[in-house]
């Protein structure tokens, strides 16, 4: 029987086939430290990507992720043999070998790798501690308690930034230092020293070497740089004995040894205590596929919510090349905080409070940088900020709050869109928004390739529209009922003449659906899911029997139990798979890849329109199912960024995206 709060993905591997090892590869793990760094790799423990690492953190000096501890080398050497627990790959050829006697994964508080190693089990876990640049790899044996074995582990180390690969060179300092517990190094000058320890006490031997031409396959099949090579500073050897665990420590400073097996109880402790706060969260009247895609989910969850070294509290938008990006945070953060059992309003307000410091003239950053600066490229994201607000109202957040915290913002929002901002940003004289040129891509559909939009989406796009009247009849309701003032240039009949207004230069009466983008030049009757926000969002500018209408047009085309495609089967411009080079992925991302942050909204819009439909319950029982069965894939235990628009809807992308996370809880909470 499980216990109370255990949840895990266990995943049994055959070592003895070639398939087996190639479907491993396709499984990652991730872990995180709260503060923006991780560590990941695939369950075969061999890297496929430069953005693999055991040691990854996010730095605020040099500002940027690097990855410092790429990999450990390690073997057990037991009855007069010598078994690897790790592969690497060079050219088309692996090794060592460790895969071929690795039985297991699993993934419960952390992601513990199992092998045979003659007669002894060893396992092998990975843990980082959280609000800390450590990572924790703890090694036990199971079987006779009189065998002995040997531990040797070689680190290799990469210290550069996950955007880029390393090679062999003459900057790096080779010198390591004797510590406590093992050894520290700073290879370059301008980044932190690396310490590598273990408890009980290993021996370590210098022996400086380069390790040459690692290859990763998937950043090879991205047409990314794929070939690197990594430096070990020496061997580190350990005797290693049933029930008597080793515990290494990879951290940006040293630790007293002592500490070590202390800091990893505690901080199992402390997953153990979340992992049951959520298994009391659970609706009783849930199946066991809802409740533990829930229990997934509120973990993965927690991967996104970070402190950054520059600004304090931020949603990491997805790893591992994401950062803290801003329409990503304020759609993610109502499903990760305000939406949830026993929700954690303070959380959310204090991320949001952090945010919205960086208002600049009406506009909210599309992301932001490292060094703490942000980018101000998008129309919508400032748009999103008012949904986020009702969102954290409807969750039982107190209007004083807003009111203090909030309202300016939203104000400053209000009235520089109103009267033009940067991007071509501006309110015409019917009340509609318009935003950017041909050159420029403002919206969540900004893929280029070659500095130029993909989609030409400028001029009238119909969800910013859509977001721009449910801020405006937000605002005035708070105005008017809450607040007691009256804003300038914004009486209480301005939502009435923005509804009309979007009605006229949207709604296609002959086709009876909404046009996706109208400017000077064309009326794009493209049927994507944009639409879905102007029947999701709490003020919808159209009638009933138009939500109804745009609904089923979108359920018709659009829908997958993975998500909405960003482009229907029926448009010549379709691309139904999203894989190979950076230029072509480009062009399926918006035209045609499946995304499921748009689920919630969906149920949203299925709810209001067809609630009792049998279709309906079917549907929301199908993402379920989809979603539950993409927990063991991928990114084991989160969610992928998008999805084949065609079946069977292969996953793509980001092993684990924030705001599809996110969603997605909201999504259960909606339909549960």
């Amino acid at each position: 029987m499980r216990k109370p709060g255990h949840h895990d993905m266990n995943i049994q591997l055959d070592s003895t086939t070639t398939a087996a090892f190639r479907e491993s590869l396709a499984r990652e793990w991730l872990e995180t430290n709260g503060i923006g760094g991780y560590a990941s790799g695939t369950i075969a423990n061999c890297h496929t990507r430069k953005y693999h690492g055991l040691l990854v953190p996010a730095l605020a000096k040099p500002a940027g992720t690097f990855v410092l501890l790429s990999r450990l080398e390690d073997t057990v050497e037991t009855g007069g043999q010598i078994y690897p627990l790790s592969t690497s790959q060079y050219g088309e050829t692996f090794a060592p070998d460790g895969h071929t006697r690795q039985t297991r994964f699993e993934q419960e508080l952390c992601p513990a790798f199992t092998y045979q190693c003659g007669g002894l089990t060893v396992t092998r876990r990975v843990m980082m501690l959280q609000g800390q640049d450590t990572v924790l790899v703890r090694y036990e044996a199971g079987g006779d308690d009189d065998a002995e074995a040997v531990l040797r582990i070689r680190p290799l180390l990469a210290f550069r930034s996950i955007h880029t690969v390393t090679r062999s060179n003459s900057d790096l300092k080779p010198a390591s230092e004797t510590i406590p517990g093992g050894f520290s190094i700073r290879p370059y000058d301008g980044m932190p020293a690396l310490s590598l320890q273990a408890t009980p006490k290993p021996a370590f031997a210098p022996d400086a070497c380069w390790y040459y031409n690692f290859k990763y396959a998937v950043d090879a099949e991205r047409g990314f740089e794929h070939t690197e090579d990594q430096f070990s500073p020496g061997l580190l050897t350990i005797a290693l004995k049933p029930g008597k665990p080793v515990t290494v420590a990879a951290s940006t400073e040293p630790l007293a040894p002592a500490s070590i097996s202390r800091a990893w109880q505690q901080e199992e402790t402390r997953r153990r205590k979340l992992a049951e706060q959520d298994a009391a969260a659970v609706k009783p009247e849930w199946d066991e596929t809802r409740r533990e895609l829930y229990l997934s989910l509120r973990r993965a969850g927690r991967q996104f919510e970070i402190e950054t070294p520059a600004e304090g509290p931020a949603i990491h938008a997805g790893y591992h090349w994401f950062g803290p990006w801003g329409r990503d945070t304020l759609i993610a953060l109502p499903g990760l905080t305000f939406c949830q059992p026993g929700a954690d309003l303070a959380r959310g307000v204090k991320i949001l409070k952090a945010f919205v410091k960086y208002e600049r003239r009406g506009l909210l950053p599309n992301f932001i940088n490292p060094d703490g600066t942000g980018v101000y490229t998008a129309a919508d994201t400032p748009l999103w900020f008012f949904w986020a607000v009702q969102q954290y109202l409807a969750a039982g957040g107190d209007h004083e709050t807003v009111r203090r915290f909030f309202w300016p913002t939203m104000l400053s929002i209000v009235r520089n869109l109103m009267a033009g901002t940067e991007n071509g940003i501006v309110v015409d004289g019917d009340g509609l928004l318009r935003a950017g040129t041909p050159a420029t891509a403002v919206t969540w559909m900004d893929a280029q390739v070659g500095g130029r939009p993909i989609i030409p989406r400028w001029g009238y796009m119909v969800e910013l529209n859509a977001l721009w009247y449910n801020a405006v009849s937000f605002t005035v309701e708070l105005a008017k009922k809450k607040f007691r003032e009256s804003i300038e240039g914004l009486d209480s009949d301005y939502p009435t003449r923005v509804r009309f207004a979007f009605v006229r230069k949207f709604w296609d009466a002959n086709e009876k659906r909404l046009l996706d983008t109208v400017n000077e030049f064309t009326s794009d009757p493209s049927v994507r899911p944009n639409a879905i926000f102007a029947v999701s969002l709490p003020f919808s500018p159209l009638s009933a029997e138009q939500q109804k209408t745009v609904v089923r047009t979108i359920k018709a085309e659009l829908f997958t139990p993975c998500g909405l495609r960003s482009l229907s089967p029926n448009d010549i411009r379709y691309r139904g798979v999203c894989q190979g080079e950076n230029w072509v992925r480009e062009l399926a991302y918006h035209q045609g890849s499946v995304w499921p942050w748009f689920l919630a909204h969906f149920a949203e819009a299925l709810l209001k329109t067809d609630p009792k439909s049998r279709d309906t319950a079917a549907a929301f029982k199908a993402v379920v199912a989809a979603f539950a069965s993409h927990m063991g894939e991928c990114g084991v235990g989160s969610v992928s960024e998008v999805f084949d628009g065609d079946a069977p809807h292969t996953p793509r992308g980001s092993i684990a995206q924030a705001w599809n996370v996110a969603e997605l809880l909201r999504f259960l909470q909606i339909t549960g």
